[in-house]
């Protein structure tokens, strides 16, 4: 009796920790952005606004919503936002 409750558990630690892997797996193929605004950009525009300058904003090219562009003061392009 003793032998069936250790293979049983056994079989569920590896369980687990296969489980786990997956999940660790998964966890590190998926995009990280920090919430840091990037003091280079001077405004940017997005479809939803049109042409319109959007300024005093706190975004990075990271967290720009898809679509989105962001610029320097003298009006160079920093970068798009693409989709997650």
């Amino acid at each position: 009796m003793a032998f069936y409750k250790v293979g049983i558990l056994s079989l569920l630690l590896l369980s687990g920790i296969f489980l786990l892997g997956i999940e660790v797996e998964y966890g590190n193929a998926q995009k990280m952005c920090l919430q840091v605004c990037d003091n280079e950009v001077a405004y940017m525009t997005c479809p939803s606004s049109g042409d319109e300058k959007i300024t005093e904003v706190c975004v990075n090219c990271c967290t720009a919503d898809e679509g989105c562009k962001l610029f320097r003061a003298d009006g160079s392009l920093i970068c798009s936002g693409t989709p997650e």
